[in-house]
């Protein structure tokens, strides 16, 4: 009896070793959460000139040009087995779909075909429905129930307004503040929405080498340090290196 007992123990003891193992393994995917107007897509005046090129795609009788080196970007992020790759945009379902559809990676398949998730304006949460608030400040873009499998550690939404975010989950902005111009022109420069020099310009243009580079960095460092989560580490280093100075080996100026 006392030696079935002991097995008993020794067996018991074995499960919940593993379990625990299990439990803190981080099998959970590290889910990239991209916005859509004014983060990977600008809304484009091709009728006026300087701010529209041969990129704008049309969509439902409206002008939209992909963020430069988009394309790129999403792909190499994408091709990591442990990141899933979603948009998140308060249009509507249809304008989203079928703009991802239509923007076409270096491989051949679209942002629609990488896409774990195309989310919308019907699955925003509803935090106010005072008309006198913004639209961000009125809706939200929290992930709980509508992306199966994810976690808010392992989370991250890249947008322009990070107030769309709701805790726990966490957003870094799209590092991008202007209209779309094809060159630089000093002529607007006091303009709102149009860069004041070259090198804002270009840094607007660069946007998304930035949140490659910063992803990149957040990835391997989460998996080398387990104490501190994706998110959070994304949202340090936003804060400490979303600089184009900081990042000068990424860009070709």
């Amino acid at each position: 009896m006392k030696i079935k007992a002991c097995f008993s123990f020794l067996i018991s003891a074995l499960l919940i070793t593993m379990a625990s193992v299990a439990f803190a393994s981080p099998t959970a995917p590290i889910d990239i959460v991209f916005d859509i107007d004014w983060t990977t897509f600008y809304t484009a005046h091709p009728d006026k000139p300087n701010q529209g090129d041969d990129k704008v795609i049309i969509v439902e009788g409206k002008a939209y040009r992909p963020t430069d080196h988009l394309g790129e970007v999403l792909e190499k992020i994408s091709s990591r087995p442990d990141v899933r790759i979603s948009f998140f945009s308060g249009g509507e379902r249809s304008r989203n779909e079928t703009l991802l559809k239509a923007f076409k990676l270096p491989s051949g398949r679209s942002a629609y075909d990488i896409a774990y998730k195309v989310l919308s304006k019907e699955n925003l949460t509803t935090v106010s429905e005072d008309a006198s608030l913004g639209f961000s400040e009125r809706y939200k873009k929290s992930m709980a129930g509508i992306l199966p499998g994810a976690t808010a550690e392992r989370t991250i939404l890249v947008d322009d307004q990070v107030n769309f975010s709701v805790k726990p989950w966490k957003a870094v902005a799209s590092l991008g503040v202007f209209n779309f111009q094809k060159e630089f022109d000093a002529s607007k420069a006091n303009e709102a929405y149009f860069p004041k020099s070259k090198e804002e310009w270009r840094a607007e243009r660069d946007k998304a080498l930035m949140w490659q580079a910063l992803l990149e960095e957040a990835l391997s460092s989460s998996n080398a340090h387990k104490k501190q989560s994706f998110a959070q580490i994304a949202e340090d280093l936003w804060a400490q290196k979303s600089h184009r100075g900081l990042c000068k080996n990424i860009f070709a100026d």
